[in-house]
């Protein structure tokens, strides 16, 4: 039985980062870029990685295989103190792929999976959670990973909600529905606005705190609101006068939060280290490559 923190599930990826881009090519143009990395990302690994680097337990039960580059991805959890000992491990090639571009302070990109067997994974994610003890559980907001959500309730486990952008699963009824089995949910304000199709971010947020108890919307460089006892409170923010690459500051935010909260810190105070792990992270290309230690932090953040 292994005791964590934290449990985050998910796929990883590998990323291939093209930053300080001077305009986006046309097609059949080639077009230079400054700045280059190769790593691992998606919100599972950065996420993972930014939380360890604060001194969190996490579990990484991500899909891999036994490709070259779930090697990889197993290679870099280990070297920044992460195991993929409880990952959902397939006989075969398990690519994950993104291709990004930054340029003038937005990014566009690529993608490429190989095909996941979704009832496979989720029974294994349900096995694991036998197993596994933990405060939080990491877990995207999709219909595949119900029962992962239920397993963990029954467990005692906060459940912590993730999206990605979708345009058809953004605005279904369905997703309004599933939201209330968890307990935070962290959307930024594109998504809030999204799912609930309200007007403002005062609205977006009391109608998602209404579902899941504790909503947070992020703002961006402006911080971060939420609904609290006294009303509708903002955090403000640490804008960043030149990012990098702002790829995974949303999850280096929700590292910062759940950390936070893991050490008893006042909602207010946990958000303003998100705020601080989100704005530090836009400093490096990736998601992780600025993401901060926890000696840093109590060296900056006040």
């Amino acid at each position: 039985m292994g005791n964590y923190d934290v449990l985050v599930c998910g796929p990883i990826f590998t990323d291939v980062v093209f930053s300080a881009v001077s305009r986006m090519p046309k097609l059949g143009e080639e077009v230079f870029a400054q700045g280059f990395e190769f790593t691992c990302g998606g919100s599972t690994y950065i996420t993972s990685v930014a939380m360890a680097r604060l001194g969190m337990k996490a579990a990484v039960l991500a899909p891999l295989g036994t490709d070259f580059l779930s090697r990889y991805t197993v290679d870099q959890l280990e070297r920044e103190g992460l195991s993929a000992a409880h990952a959902y491990i397939v006989d075969g090639p398990m690519r994950q792929v993104t291709a990004a571009i930054n340029t003038d302070g937005d990014r566009a990109f690529v993608t490429y999976q190989d095909p996941v067997d979704h009832a496979a994974y989720q029974e294994h994610l349900v096995q694991a959670l036998d197993t596994l003890e933990a405060t939080y559980l990491i877990v995207n907001a999709r219909p595949e990973f119900v029962p992962v959500m239920k397993k963990a309730r029954s467990k005692g486990m906060t459940v912590v909600l993730d999206i990605g952008w979708d345009d058809e699963w953004i605005y279904s009824p369905e997703l309004k529905e599933l939201l209330q089995l968890g307990h935070v949910f962290t959307p930024n304000l594109p998504e809030a606005l999204a799912i609930t199709g309200k007007a403002t971010p005062e609205e977006a947020l009391l109608e998602l705190s209404s579902m899941v108890g504790l909503t947070v919307v992020k703002l961006g460089p402006e911080g971060a609101m939420f609904a609290g006892p006294g009303g509708i409170q903002q955090v403000a923010g640490q804008p960043i006068d030149t990012p990098v690459d702002t790829t995974g500051a949303g999850d280096n935010f929700l590292a910062g939060l759940l950390t936070g909260l893991t050490k008893g810190w006042t909602l207010a105070d946990a958000i303003r280290l998100g705020n601080y792990c989100g704005a530090r992270s836009v400093l490096g290309i990736g998601g992780t490559a600025a993401s901060p230690t926890w000696e840093q932090v109590t060296e900056e953040f006040e």
